[in-house]
């Protein structure tokens, strides 16, 4: 056994940064699922009402992130290394802020109509923060090492498959839509929610390293 996991395991249970975690990766889950409801809803109003929603998710991430940067300033003692309390908070943020923003766009550029390839991101983007909630409870104690390289894996599938989805929707897009500025604006928010799932794979990654220096 490591030195490492030797200190670790007579250090105090961290009761400051792992909660915001979980509150973080909670609020990404609930952005996704709110920016799944925008993409189906039909209602302009009802629409218009979603995207408020998510600016206020968004604006709760903002402040959970500031808790936790505040926190590094102060906390003498931190369950990893301060680099990685900073990497992962800010992946986090990250994912909420791709949403969001994929969200203005939708309410800007006020689409004629939205593709299934649309759809079938924002659901991977469910996919990709719910298995991220997965696995940054499983980082806070780090028993079972295999589930949490498991779910590393999965939000890494998840993006692979969302590339896979806007490569089709590039070709379907130009191959089939007449309106230039109808494909200027799908391709902005496709573009925009497939980046929100590269944000859930830079927490794998940001996971992945904390689990090789701290075993």
């Amino acid at each position: 056994m490591s030195i490492d996991r030797v200190l670790r395991f007579f250090q105090p249970k961290d009761k400051t940064f792992y909660p915001l975690f979980d509150k973080a990766a909670d609020n990404i889950v609930v952005i996704a699922e709110l920016l799944n409801k925008v993409v189906q809803e039909k209602d302009q109003q009802r629409r218009e009402e979603l995207i408020r929603e998510i600016e206020q998710v968004e604006h709760q991430g903002d402040e959970i992130t500031h808790e936790v940067l505040n926190n590094l300033n102060i906390v003498f003692i931190t369950p990893f290394d301060r680099e990685d309390i900073h990497a992962l908070i800010t992946s986090i943020d990250d994912v909420a802020d791709h949403v969001k923003d994929a969200a203005l766009r939708i309410r800007l550029f006020k689409p004629q109509a939205l593709p299934a390839s649309i759809v079938k991101l924002s659901d991977l983007i469910c996919h990709g923060t719910t298995e991220v909630r997965k696995a940054i409870k499983e980082l806070n104690d780090m028993r079972n090492l295999g589930k949490l390289k498991k779910l590393i894996i999965d939000i890494n599938n998840v993006e692979n498959q969302a590339d896979a989805v806007f490569e089709l929707a590039m070709t379907d897009l130009f191959a089939n839509e007449k309106d230039p500025i109808e494909i200027i604006k799908i391709k902005d928010i496709i573009a925009k929610m497939e980046s929100a799932t590269d944000r859930c794979e830079d927490i794998a990654n940001v996971i992945e390293s904390i689990i090789v220096k701290t075993t």
